[in-house]
């Protein structure tokens, strides 16, 4: 329950700092607040997937690791303009995780 709590706080943080407008600057040389802003949004879900990755490689496995990966991938996708085209993809294995949860579950 606690990833599904954390991954709600993730995206509300998401939705509150991502720009409402996104404009293309006509600077010859981005200074280094523009680089750090283009990643800034990808930092706090690399931050949580290294957190599950290093949880679940020192736990025993569990069901739930996979539709909480799927979560936080498709977080990554959406925070990173290059990856949106695997965003469809990603979503996709979080739906099938989603549903052999509920199958194993019900």
């Amino acid at each position: 329950m606690s990833w599904f709590i954390a991954a709600f706080a993730i995206a509300t943080v998401m939705f509150f700092i991502t720009p409402e407008k996104v404009t293309d600057k006509a600077d010859n040389q981005p200074s280094i607040v523009d680089k750090f802003s283009k990643h800034s949004l990808v930092i706090l879900p690399l931050l949580v997937l290294s957190w599950l990755i290093i949880a679940i490689a020192s736990s025993p496995v569990i069901h739930f690791a996979g539709t909480a990966i799927g979560f936080v991938l498709t977080s990554c996708a959406i925070a990173l303009p290059s990856a949106h085209k695997y965003l469809a993809p990603l979503a996709t294995l979080t739906f099938a995780s989603l549903l052999i949860e509920l199958a194993l579950y019900l």
